[in-house]
């Protein structure tokens, strides 16, 4: 759940025409319930009331997740059991003071990158982290330029499905760089294009998919490549539509994401269908952010100050709360992060984690 600041005009760089699609009815903010409060204080991860704790990525198993954890004993990536608050170690930290963790997981693999500066992203290695043999392996890592300095990257996370692991890296100036797809059980790495590419992730397939633009000025548009082969392949129609969209994110099938503008959040049932609108916050400096995330009918956004759950199935989103300071969703659970009071380099915030389960209905619209 690293990066999951509101967009602001340096993100919106890249923006040309905004995604298209007839405005989905019946969607509708609904009502908190006042259960909701209790629900939240029923799901606190103990663990975050006497350590830093970032949470990572969903495990999708109802019970545990993956997380930055700060401590005097350890400090590093962590899988961490939402109940009983039981750690299992993945990888410490070389430098506990600055380095930070964001990622994903397949339901083996956990890929992510490490971030060595709170400065910026552009140094980073990326790691792979095997669950059915405990194994760390290095998979890539940030280039220097010719005056010993790393090249800009792209702010997404590696993407990991299937088996393969996609990032993209800065590799020249004005915005060249490269997109690698991993093999990792075979320890290969590929590269499947070089160009001014933004962040890859994957649809299922896997195929990798990333927006660039292609021609100096033009609005990104998303181009595709074979996991398996590396060939480059047609982009599904869902996303050969878009123009200048880069805060997209996926479960594989159902897309969300802001306009090009982050001025409104569409979804996209499958990767054949038509974007439907969701929400469009207030004229002014209201924007959407980049903290998409989905898992089937579930998804999360965020509008400053506001944070939301959705269900696509009743076509009603919920704001959880102005302290929210991230969430996540998987196939199982909703994770809440609150803000931690102070300021301090690793905060102690409240983590939530909530089974979908528990989720109240969202029935009734708010007025």
């Amino acid at each position: 759940m690293r990066g999951l600041a509101l967009v602001t005009a340096a993100l919106v760089l890249c923006a040309g025409a905004a995604a298209t699609g007839s405005a989905s009815k019946g969607w509708c903010r609904a009502r908190t319930p006042v259960s909701w409060k209790r629900t939240l204080s029923r799901s606190v991860v103990s663990l975050s009331r006497r350590a830093s704790v970032q949470p990572i990525v969903g495990a999708g198993d109802g019970r545990s997740f993956f997380a930055e954890l700060y401590t005097p004993a350890f400090s590093g990536v962590v899988r961490i059991d939402a109940h009983t608050s039981r750690v299992t170690r993945i990888r410490r930290f070389p430098n506990a003071h600055d380095d930070q963790a964001d990622g994903s997981w397949d339901g083996r693999w956990l890929v992510w990158n490490e971030y060595h500066s709170l400065e910026d992203f552009a140094d980073f290695t990326a790691f792979a982290w095997d669950s059915r043999t405990g194994n760390v392996t290095q998979i890539g890592s940030a280039r220097r330029d010719p005056g010993g300095q790393f090249w800009p990257s792209g702010w997404r996370q590696p993407d990991v499905r299937g088996g393969f692991a996609t990032w993209s890296q800065g590799t020249g100036p004005d915005g060249e760089g490269e997109v690698h797809v991993y093999d990792l059980a075979r320890g290969i790495d590929r590269v499947v294009r070089r160009g001014h590419p933004q962040g890859s992730f994957f649809v299922s397939g896997p195929t990798a998919v990333w927006s660039e633009s292609v021609t100096r000025g033009a609005a990104t548009k998303m181009l595709a490549a074979d996991a398996r082969t590396g060939d480059s392949v047609p982009s599904p129609p869902a996303l050969a539509r878009l123009r200048g969209v880069s805060g997209l994110f996926t479960d594989g099938r159902s897309l969300v994401y802001p306009s090009a503008r982050y001025t409104s959040l569409w979804r996209t049932a499958s990767l054949t269908g038509k974007p439907q609108l969701v929400f469009k916050p207030k004229p002014g400096y209201n924007y959407v952010g980049n903290s998409v995330r989905v898992f089937g009918r579930h998804f999360v956004f965020s509008s400053d100050p506001h944070n939301y759950v959705a269900d696509a199935r009743a076509r009603r989103y919920m704001d959880i709360g102005a302290r929210t300071s991230g969430l996540a969703v998987d196939r199982r659970a909703l994770i809440v992060e609150h803000w931690a009071p102070g300021k301090t380099i690793h905060p102690k915030g409240l983590v939530m984690f909530v089974p979908l389960r528990s989720l109240p209905r969202l029935t009734h619209c708010a007025r």
